[in-house]
């Protein structure tokens, strides 16, 4: 990475920020007074037109996304490339677009609630419609519709009693069950009754059906016969409304897309300019530039001003080394794998970038937990469609293909170990342990993932000394090679003690042991002897591999067996299904949570840095 600074005329600063915004290159910070010939600069005011111009891009800005956020975006759309000539007139092209999309979608709206208002009055139509067509002939009556609980059933014997003593016994109720928790009720009397009954009704346990105001002033047979018409008339309407919004939608969501980034991107243009210092005559812009684009940079420069604008280089201060952005680039097939670094800070300028030992190991230890040929060619299968059905969404499409790549190891192991769905291809006779029986070869595991823990626990600290070595950092250089040298030496202690080394090495091995860990200590101070201890339980910890796969085939053999317990074919193979799509599901989940457990704890803890800042470029959306 290098650090830049741009220098030029204050009447080209304009056309100077429009090339670096084209260039997408340079990451842009703020200059400081300083060394360097800094020091005779102040900050760039921002001019008044300046401010009305990004007062009004902001209001723009809220305008397209409020007016995207009502349209429903087509299947297929390219946003449209808008330069920054063209945004006022689109702008103004758009208002009558912006005013029709509005009006539409408030009638959708009416009508929506229309037809929601419409669907809770269903089941009272359904329920009173019966009783009150028999009722519509009756003159100066008045017709009320209320509900009741099913629980506080007493409460209509009670209001019997009391209209039939208020209207003298001239009235009519009619009780109906609406649904298993509410009792529907019509109650009809003479219109001089109005006030009275309508007082008895009044802080009852008893709902009026209140009709919505549109049909509030109508008899309830007419307005419940209106809302039946009006039910089957909405769908069509809904439709409509839709169908003219899905117009504009798929002439105009292009068109607004790249208006709106457009105008995010002369929002961009405008703040950029509070980065930039100046003197009395010149602007000056520093940033960063990873070298590949640094040559690129200065000849379009050279192009569009010849020498009236600089770009020089500056010399990167050790007070700046943790200041310097991180341009992670890697190739196709590693990109994927940078998802799992989106949990960590991003690493500190000048050191190590774990994606190519995420790419390697994470794949090795989820394969050799799954191993199984048959999971494998479910989740290639599953994973190559997720692929392709989320190819427009980043963080999916890769989830997706690092199953894809892992899906492959799974399947050589499952051929190692001779599972294909547990012991399914064991029974049909077609599959055999070519290497070992997991299942009767647990020792054999133990000991292979506690050495695939020594070697992986041990590559960390390697890493993490060459890189401090490359650095210049070399004590700490020294600490990680002390690191290195006292565990090796404790473990080739442990194999003397437990026979798998010669025991003439036994001294030997003890004094490096000691000699090394005095090294650290001395280096490190209490911090290392700690690290060591660490280290130990690191390696132990990678028997997970070995449980985890265990327990995966232990439930695929039951699976199988449960299968084949019922006399049944079917159902044997519906069971067994079940079972099995049950631990696919916990192979997708636990191997991958596991093995990047060993990845973040074990492996990252010997040499990850975090701390530093991302290359963001200033590009155009």
């Amino acid at each position: 990475m290098r650090k830049v600074q741009i220098i030029g005329p204050k009447n080209y600063l304009d056309e100077c920020v429009r090339a670096l915004h084209a260039a997408a290159v340079v990451h842009i910070e703020t200059g400081a007074a300083g060394p360097q010939g800094r020091e005779f600069l102040t900050r760039l005011p921002m001019e008044k037109e300046k401010l009305g111009e990004r007062a009004f891009l902001d209001k723009a800005a809220e305008r397209l996304r409020n007016l995207i956020s009502l349209l429903n975006p087509p299947e297929t759309y390219r946003p449209v490339r808008v330069g920054n000539e063209e945004i006022r007139k689109l702008l103004d092209d758009i208002a009558p677009v912006e005013e029709k999309v509005r009006v539409l979608h408030a009638r959708l709206d009416e009508l929506l609630d229309e037809s929601s208002t419409v669907n809770r009055y269903e089941r009272l139509l359904k329920g009173f419609a019966p009783i009150v067509s028999r009722l519509g002939g009756l003159k100066n009556f008045d017709i009320v519709g209320l509900t009741i609980e099913k629980t506080r059933e007493d409460v209509t014997r009670l209001l019997d009693a009391e209209v039939a003593n208020i209207t003298e016994g001239a009235y009519q109720i009619y009780v109906r069950e609406l649904d298993e928790s509410t009792i529907g009720i019509v109650l009809t009397y003479p219109r001089e009754f109005e006030s009275k009954v309508r007082y008895l009704l009044t802080g009852k346990a008893i709902s009026e059906v209140k009709l919505p105001d549109e049909y509030a002033e109508l008899p309830l047979i007419s307005a419940l016969k209106r809302m039946g018409r009006r039910k089957a008339e909405l769908p069509a309407l809904i439709r409509e409304v839709e169908r003219e919004s899905g117009d504009i939608s798929w002439r105009w969501y292009g068109t607004l897309q790249g208006l709106s980034r457009a105008v995010d991107d002369a929002i961009d243009e405008i703040g950029v300019l509070s980065y930039a210092s100046q003197s009395r005559f010149a602007f000056v812009i520093e940033g960063w530039v990873p070298v590949s684009g640094f040559e690129g940079l200065k000849e379009r420069f050279a192009a569009l001003f010849g020498e009236k604008v600089l770009i020089r280089v500056l010399d990167i201060e050790e007070r700046e080394m943790d200041l310097v952005p991180v341009c992670i680039k890697n190739p196709g097939i590693l990109r994927p794998f940078e998802v799992f670094l989106g949990a960590l800070p991003a690493p500190r300028y000048g050191s190590v970038d774990p994606t190519i030992y995420v790419a390697v190991f994470f794949p090795a230890f989820w394969g050799l937990i799954v191993a199984d040929i048959g999971y494998g060619l479910v989740i290639l299968l599953v994973s190559l469609y997720l692929k392709r059905r989320f190819r427009d969404k980043a963080t999916l499409r890769d989830l997706a293909s690092v199953l894809v790549i892992s899906s492959l190891p799974a399947i050589a192991f499952g051929f190692l170990f001779g599972e294909f769905f547990g012991d399914l291809g064991e029974r049909l006779g077609i599959l055999h342990p070519v290497i070992l029986d997991r299942i009767k070869a647990l020792k054999t595991l133990m000991v292979l993932t506690v050495g695939i823990g020594i070697g992986h626990v041990l590559l960390g600290i390697v890493i993490g000394a060459v890189n401090r070595m490359m650095r210049g950092h070399a004590r700490e250089a020294a600490g990680k090679a002390f690191y290195f040298i006292s565990v090796v030496s404790f473990l080739a202690v442990m194999g003397i003690v437990f026979g798998y080394l010669p025991k003439g090495l036994f001294t030997p091995g003890l004094a490096v042991l000691a000699a090394s860990f005095i090294a650290l200590t001395v280096i490190e101070g209490v911090l290392g002897p700690l690290e060591f201890i660490k280290a130990l339980g690191n390696i132990i910890s990678y028997m997970r591999l070995m449980a985890v796969g265990t327990a995966s085939v232990v439930m695929a053999l039951v699976a199988n067996r449960i299968g084949s317990l019922s006399d049944n074919l079917v159902v044997g193979v519906i069971v067994a299904g079940l079972l099995h799509a049950l631990n696919l599901l916990l192979s997708v989940l636990s191997p991958s949570i596991q093995s990047m457990r060993l990845q973040y704890v074990e492996f990252f803890s010997k040499f990850y840095e975090g701390g530093g800042r991302k290359y963001s470029p200033f590009r155009k959306r």
